[in-house]
């Protein structure tokens, strides 16, 4: 109901009432977002407009800087390009932490003292995506160094004076200070930063803790220079995540989840729209209810050695989605591994009534063929989104994920077709299934380095796929579990088989009689190295 024909009726002259009505026109302007179609959770689902809500993102951390920098053009070229490629979500930084003043960039210089060059230039991304119908999951903070980071609060701690506060008790020796904690792909932080405070502080320190709320008050009750929308009000935000990759000593994984537990709640008392995760990578501190068999004795995945449980952290209330990324080649995992994977955490998710975010994914090599048998799975498994890293747009330095749209063509046309069946999952609410069972010939073959063996599945089955040697040895199991119908595609890794002609086997039993079988074929292939 407006409330411009009651302030009328108040009002004592006409000139009067024509103010206040203008003046009430422009307040109301911000309140009448929170009318707009967010993407919420329903029944561990996303849905928008009642209707489910499927996608495939990207992931392109720089927008926030390339447009402080005035380099406008590189943040509406790379929205350009994630439509071309029929995706919807961006997973962008939503922070800069520095004590550098001169870098136009940095959004913090320090605790609760902000930049509003590069918050102007934050607003023109959330401006520029919503021009491209684009929504953006925005991580608040990093556990790795890389624009700040955890260690940065960390540092600005440290330089409280104990008059201020009270001291704190030495906890770290001098090796502390010299131990790199490796996330692989490049992504390092400092375990310590003096012999009182370390990287794990920024979780447990009381002081920290407030500097962090303060900045999400911050940022969510932002008015933006371009809209006139508040980011809490925004619908073209997707979602926030509470850390990129929050990671810890702790092998208990309580110092994390009682953060993001503490975090996830105070968020949800500022902004009452939008979808929280963690932004975690999906590692546990148990292996229960995974297929370790599949992760080539990876130990360190499931023993909480990252400080991490995905299962404890995925059942906070206040977390919306579950988070997960994959990159099986830091990890000493084959290809393949992935599929097993995002099933793995799909069916932990399923189970606490939960969607679930591959938030990243990312290979160096033989790209095309991983992602397309990733998102199959994605796709037919359930996965509510995925998101590439990452999409490159204008001269920045890549790191060996990135995709140059206008240099692999074929790959981005694979993505393409990926994200319009993502769409078209949406709309449908379900994708179609085949006819009848079919085994089709591994393509490439021969091959050399990964081979992708595809299939049909008219409904849903216990599918056992493994590969066998001439003498009839079974040298690879590569699913070995329930799946979904659809047209699937998993992944062989050679890397550990010797060259030569092997046979692989496909069969298929019913789902509530695993032993009653339904289809079996067997097919040749061949390995060159």
């Amino acid at each position: 109901m407006s409330l411009v024909k009651p302030i009328r009726a108040l009002c004592g002259s006409i000139l009067l009432c024509k103010f206040t009505t203008v003046l009430l026109a422009l307040a109301s302007i911000d309140s009448l977002s929170q009318t707009s179609e967010f993407v919420v959770r329903s029944n561990g689902t996303l849905r928008l407009s009642s209707k489910p809500f499927y996608f495939l993102g990207a992931n392109a951390y720089y927008l926030l800087e390339q447009a402080a920098r005035g380099d406008t053009a590189t943040v509406k070229s790379l929205f350009a390009t994630a439509n071309s490629l029929k995706m919807n979500v961006v997973r962008t930084w939503g922070f800069f932490d520095s004590s550098d003043s001169l870098n136009p960039a940095v959004v913090q210089y320090r605790p609760g003292v902000f930049n509003e060059r590069a918050l102007r230039a934050f607003d023109y991304v959330i401006y520029q995506a919503k021009l491209h119908n684009i929504r953006l999951l925005i991580p608040l903070v990093n556990s790795w160094d890389d624009y700040g980071g955890m260690n940065q609060y960390v540092r600005w701690r440290s330089q409280i004076t104990s008059s201020s506060f009270a001291p704190i008790v030495p906890r770290y020796a001098q090796q502390d200070l010299e131990r790199v904690v490796d996330g692989g792909n490049g992504r390092t932080y400092l375990h310590a930063i003096t012999t009182q405070l370390g990287h794990d502080d920024f979780y447990s320190d009381v002081i920290i803790r407030s500097w962090y709320k303060n900045y999400i008050s911050t940022i969510l009750n932002r008015l933006n220079t371009y809209t006139n929308v508040r980011y809490k009000n925004e619908p073209a935000i997707f979602g926030w995540e509470l850390a990129n990759e929050p990671r810890s000593s702790d092998v208990s994984s309580l110092r994390i989840r009682t953060w993001i537990e503490e975090m996830a709640t105070y968020l949800k008392t500022v902004d009452a729209n939008h979808l929280v995760g963690t932004g975690e990578e999906g590692f546990d501190a148990v292996a229960a209810g995974y297929s370790v068999n599949f992760y080539h004795n990876q130990a360190w995945l499931f023993n909480g050695s990252a400080g991490l449980s995905f299962r404890s952290n995925s059942m906070i209330p206040a977390i919306d989605f579950c988070s997960c990324h994959l990159y099986p080649e830091s990890w000493n995992l084959p290809s393949g591994a992935g599929n097993i994977w995002m099933r793995d955490h799909i069916r932990i998710a399923q189970s606490l009534g939960k969607p679930l975010i591959v938030g990243e994914f990312g290979v160096r090599e033989e790209k095309r063929a991983t992602y397309a048998s990733w998102m199959t799975t994605a796709l037919h498994d359930g996965a509510a989104g995925a998101m590439v890293w990452q999409l490159m747009e204008g001269s920045r330095r890549g790191d060996g994920f990135e995709i140059r749209c206008g240099e692999e063509s074929a790959l981005c046309l694979s993505l393409e077709s990926a994200g319009a069946r993502f769409v078209a999952k949406s709309q449908a609410g379900s994708l179609s299934a085949p006819e009848a069972f079919l085994l089709r010939q591994n393509y490439p073959n021969p091959f050399n380095g990964v081979t992708t063996i595809a299939y049909a599945l008219p409904f849903d089955a216990h599918v056992n796929l493994s590969v066998f040697n001439i003498a009839g040895q079974k040298v690879a199991t590569i699913v070995d579990g329930v799946q979904s119908a659809g047209e699937r595609g998993e992944l062989l890794d050679g890397e550990s088989l010797a060259s030569g002609s092997y046979f692989y086997r496909l069969r298929v039993s019913a789902l509530l009689q695993p032993l009653r079988k339904l289809y079996s074929e067997t097919k040749k292939l061949s390995l060159v190295k």
